[in-house]
């Protein structure tokens, strides 16, 4: 299903094996904004890892990423040893010179001339080693098909609790909006019985208490804020009808949500709404640590 939802975090395992060789691949994920891939495996296998890496970034879009690949087999194959006939030259000269100059007894002999290690190297056959890469990459694959089953179960799971709170952000700015419709009567009514309590009953100039409570009503009118609240739950929902990679979306779209229930916060003059508004702030930061789960 190409517009699952992944999880960030997984792990999947895979191996592939010829007559002569079998490879194990063992990939790890964990949350990371960007995409950052480490790879350990055999020293012979280093001329592959571009290749590697490729692969994994083909598949994978974001998160901290762990390859490990093994080896399992025989390096006769692949592994030349060569002679360094000039370096046993010259160590064979200066074993003489000593025996000479200091007149020591006994024979030069093979265990003598490879105490110096450098003198046998084994060699990496590269061409060969690329022939390896099908076996490597079919052990790769299989790891990164495995590790996606496991994100895109945990994504499915991680998504359908955003689904829940982003319901429960729409329902509560619905609760809000007769409220908010409240409001300005509410405003008016409490003008009215504080100038009544200043001004001992004088009559009230209506004209003004209008313009007064109007003023009061368009600093407390929160309706745009909760239409553009609603906008953001739809846009939400639609990204993750899309699939991954969507966490950078829903990074954007979850700064529009929390500066909309601030702005609706700062402009409640009802207590209810203020409750109201506590409930959206838990629900949109609940979303925000499940995104950050998401590739």
């Amino acid at each position: 299903m190409e517009n699952a939802i992944r999880s960030m975090t997984g792990f999947g395992r895979g191996s592939h094996a010829t007559s002569e060789v079998e490879v194990v691949t063992e990939i790890k994920t964990v949350n990371h904004r960007f995409l950052d891939i480490s790879v350990r495996m055999p020293r012979m296998y280093g001329p592959l890892e571009p290749q590697v890496r490729k692969v994994v970034s083909d598949r994978i879009g974001r998160g901290k990423i762990d390859v490990t690949i093994t080896r399992v087999g025989g390096r006769a194959g692949v592994v030349e040893v060569v002679l360094d006939h000039g370096l046993a030259a010259s160590l064979h000269r200066c074993l003489l010179e000593l025996k000479e100059n200091y007149g020591l007894k006994g024979d030069i002999t093979v265990a003598d001339m490879l105490s110096m290690k450098e003198i046998v190297v084994p060699l990496e056959k590269d061409q060969i080693i690329e022939q390896e890469w099908p076996t490597v990459e079919a052990s790769l694959n299989a790891a990164v098909g495995a590790l996606d089953e496991m994100r895109k179960v945990e994504g499915a799971a991680l998504w359908n609790d955003i689904e829940k709170r982003l319901e429960s952000i729409r329902n509560v700015a619905q609760r809000i909006a007769p409220i908010a419709d409240q409001v300005p009567e509410a405003a008016k009514e409490r003008l009215v019985k504080r100038i009544h309590e200043l001004t001992g009953g004088l009559e009230l100039d209506q004209e003004r208490l209008v313009q007064e409570v109007a003023l009061i009503a368009d600093r407390a009118d929160v309706t745009e804020e909760l239409i553009r609240l609603q906008s953001h739950v739809d846009q939400f929902l639609a990204c993750g009808r899309e699939g991954s990679p969507l966490g950078r979306k829903l990074d954007f779209l979850l700064q529009e949500l929390h500066r909309e229930v601030n702005t609706v916060g700062s402009k409640s003059a009802s207590t209810d709404i203020a409750t109201y508004v506590v409930d959206l702030k838990t629900e949109v930061e609940k979303i925000r640590e499940q995104t950050q789960n998401l590739e």
